[in-house]
């Protein structure tokens, strides 16, 4: 909802991502990135693998939630405290998640809960909330438009 700068191009290369949040589990997603024909028989994606391998820093978040509140998303001083604390919870789905839905309602966990949080767990907790902070039930065609 608040990517800054828009990271998807107008290109279409794949399926539209838009609302795939919730859509797949997250074990589906580790399987489609992993190796793509393994769960899409035809898919032309390559493999994404080594996000696997790719180990993050909680700890650079908070510098990463505070540039994208310098371009406009409206990040709080509470979020930006918490982010390192948010970024563990929501990279472990056995995690008590009850701040993190305070600070961001709906947000989803992916991952194994390990000290090691990936790459491809930070993509899948990313696809796993796409399209789902857009409300299409409360907006009407007449809103939009103006």
């Amino acid at each position: 909802m608040y990517d800054h700068p828009f990271q998807w191009g107008s290109e279409r290369q794949g399926p539209d991502l838009a609302r795939v949040g919730g859509k797949y589990s997250n074990d589906w997603h580790v399987a489609h990135l992993m190796n793509p024909r393994d769960v899409v028989p035809e898919s032309i994606m390559p493999s994404y693998a080594f996000l696997a391998e790719e180990t993050l820093d909680p700890q650079a978040i908070t510098a990463h939630l505070r540039t994208n509140r310098v371009v406009g998303v409206p990040y709080t001083d509470e979020m930006i405290a918490a982010a390192a604390a948010d970024f563990r919870t929501q990279a472990d789905t056995a995690a008590d998640n009850e701040a993190l839905l305070k600070r961001y309602p709906g947000a989803v966990t992916s991952g194994s809960g390990s000290d090691r949080i990936t790459k491809m767990d930070a993509l899948i907790a990313y696809l796993q909330i796409l399209g789902t902070e857009v409300k299409f039930r409360d907006v009407t065609p007449d809103d939009v438009r103006q």
